[in-house]
């Protein structure tokens, strides 16, 4: 009785750079001319990519004003703030409301600003 013999694979070929597919001749076909349904597929994904960067972009600019107009708040806020710590006793109230409706006890006593940046 004979053992039979396992069939090897052939090795696989190493492909280089000449051996890569390209889209280089995609939309011209027999005698330079081109398809006319090659080019409508092609308007059809170049339209379709601007459409996603238009989308892309204003999303982008959507964020950005958010982010001003939050930093805008934050100004007011901080500017309130320093405003009533600035104050003389006798004309600063007990409780502050700040301009995003925050309520903050006022210090009592002298308070330095923490920071020394001018806003």
């Amino acid at each position: 009785m004979t053992i039979p013999r396992k069939e090897f694979a052939k090795p696989k070929t190493l492909k280089g750079l000449q051996d890569m597919r390209t889209s280089a001749g995609y939309l011209s076909g027999k005698n330079g001319q081109v398809e006319a349904h090659k080019l409508h597929m092609r308007l059809c994904v170049l339209e379709m990519e601007r459409h996603r960067r238009d989308q892309e972009r204003r999303v982008a600019l959507e964020r950005a004003n958010k982010c001003e107009a939050r930093c805008r708040v934050l100004d007011e806020e901080v500017r309130a703030l320093l405003n009533v710590m600035q104050r003389p006793e006798a004309a600063a109230p007990s409780v502050v409301v700040t301009p995003s409706g925050r309520s903050v006890p006022r210090a009592t006593g002298p308070v330095q600003p923490p920071f020394t940046h001018l806003y």
